[in-house]
């Protein structure tokens, strides 16, 4: 029954993400990306004063006939912009499967895939830990239907992969501490049921995200002052962190680039450059930690911790002490404080849509406080507290869905845009794009593949347009980016016109708006 339990909770969460799946209706630009840099054939290009046609743009998200399964393209590809290709490898399978097809549902499938594996290792890990089970049933369900594990799901990057590392190498490390006195003297145990697993596990962390070094460091340190300091065990803690360190070394070298990531390129000297300005920590922390209380406990991240107080302090004056401080349960709240905070100082601040960079750890850190709280609350010999902590969380979570709408990465916005596309796609389109960003073409995909073609512009090119099928249209959609010139260039494509005297407001976006001229 107890198994059965937890099933129906994965199945749930399973089908309400889906729900929200078939709700997604447009791509982050990151989204973008994740489809062109693995897709892509010939490479997606901006031409001046030229057409462009359906497919030729079609071609660079989606896998076309024949070019499936190109692993090496894919790597390549990767290796020049700041990423690993692990999370890119699994989503250029799936896209595989379905050549010439652009569709959010290869993503959300691929990163569907990843929740499973995060949820059954999550499960894992609470019962190794002996999480009592009205813990587990809570932390399942709050994890596994959180708005934030759900936008996890919705946004198609590597984020959902590296959940599941995380999970992994946390279940792992738990496994390591709690074998420990049956396996610390027989080396052959030691490498097949400690060490090898971990590393496997490293590996592909490393390759899924460089985060990922954030939780390893910190639960890696934590083990190895544990294994040295604590049981004196030099032989063991030496063979732990040399095992940790050639896993790291077997990914650079299987992913030389990964170097000139981590170390230089725009993303790794940013990161560089906000990790070792000490000014910007408190801003840095203060706002992470806003995100999880407002878009993980929908505000009620101050309800958790008051309640924790409260009943350490009832505790403190009846004289009754609980214990939760076992080695793995330490070791494994360190991991999870430290790739919190490395990954605060280091991460892009990009609003709600940074909640991305903590997702892979907000599990563990729900499970560590529920659990917490359970044991806070049993102390001092209320049990019954448990059960209506257990109601405040599932209204906190109701809120979350229902009334605050923190489920991210949907963009329903999207809709009308690409439908006044879809109703004008007989119409000449012409998309006028800074030179100095051209790049930012990739934001409107989804509306310029409602075109059978569409006409590109640089907008610092004031030349006339000569171009008959533009120039004797009755009715254009004006695609313009943002750029000093953009006024003097829609003033030069009206002139150049015949039957156009006037624009109107369409909509707007991110860097683009959207004008009728007619």
């Amino acid at each position: 029954m107890k198994k059965i339990s937890i099933y129906l909770i994965m199945f749930i969460a399973l089908l309400v993400s889906i729900y929200y799946g078939a709700q997604k209706s447009g791509f982050h630009e990151d989204e973008y990306y994740t489809y062109f840099s693995t897709n892509r054939s010939l490479g997606l290009y901006q031409p001046d004063r030229e057409w462009q046609d359906k497919q030729t743009i079609l071609d660079e998200f989606a896998v076309k006939e024949g070019e499936g399964f190109n692993y090496g393209l894919v790597k390549l590809v990767q290796s020049w912009d700041v990423h690993p290709p692990f999370y890119y490898f699994v989503f250029h399978t799936i896209c595989s499967f379905v050549p010439g097809v652009f569709t959010k549902w290869t993503g959300i499938i691929t990163n569907l895939i990843a929740f499973v594996i995060s949820m059954l290792v999550l499960y894992a890990l609470m019962e190794r830990l002996k999480v009592p089970f009205q813990i587990q049933l809570l932390t399942m369900a709050f994890w596994g239907l959180n708005p934030q594990t759900i936008s996890c799901n919705m946004l198609i990057r590597m984020y959902a992969f590296l959940t599941a590392a995380v999970f992994a190498c946390a279940y792992f490390h738990v496994r390591l501490i709690q074998d420990y006195g049956r396996y610390r003297k027989d080396m052959k145990n030691y490498m097949l049921k400690w060490l090898l697993p971990i590393m496997a596990v490293s590996y592909v962390g490393f390759l899924i995200q460089y985060f990922y070094i954030f939780f390893f460091v910190s639960i890696g340190v934590a083990t190895a002052y544990w294994l040295f300091f604590k049981n004196a065990d030099l032989k063991n803690a030496l063979g732990y962190v040399c095992g940790c360190a050639v896993s790291l070394l077997l990914a650079v070298l299987t992913y030389p680039a990964s170097v000139r990531h981590m170390f230089g390129g725009y993303r790794g000297s940013d990161a560089s450059g906000s990790f070792f300005d000490i000014f910007n920590t408190g801003l840095r922390v203060k706002f992470f930690v806003g995100l999880l209380n407002d878009y993980v406990f929908a505000g009620g991240l101050i309800f958790i911790a008051l309640f924790i107080a409260i009943l350490i302090v009832a505790g403190i004056f009846t004289g009754k002490k609980y214990k939760l401080l076992r080695p793995e349960v330490v070791i494994l709240t360190v991991g999870a404080v430290g790739y919190f905070l490395l990954t605060a100082k280091t991460a892009l601040l990009v609003g709600s849509a940074s909640n991305r960079y903590e997702m892979p750890i907000y599990g563990i850190i729900i499970m560590l406080l529920f659990w917490d709280v359970y044991y806070t609350v049993n102390s001092i010999g209320q049990k019954s507290y448990v059960y209506a902590f257990m109601v405040a969380m599932v209204a906190f979570l109701i809120k979350g869905l229902m009334i605050d709408g923190n489920v991210l990465f949907l963009y329903k916005e999207d809709v009308p845009k690409i439908a006044y596309a879809r109703e004008h796609e007989d119409n000449v389109a012409v998309v006028m794009y800074n030179p100095a960003t051209p790049h930012n073409v990739w934001r409107l995909t989804d509306e310029l593949l409602q075109y059978d073609k569409v006409f590109y512009m640089n907008e610092e090119n004031t030349e006339k347009l000569v171009d008959k099928e533009v120039t004797s249209a009755d009715k254009i959609v004006l695609y313009v980016a943002d750029d000093d010139l953009q006024q003097e260039a829609i003033n030069n494509l009206v002139d150049s016109c015949q039957n156009i005297s006037g624009k109107s407001f369409v909509s707007d976006e991110e860097m683009w708006v959207t004008y009728e001229l007619d």
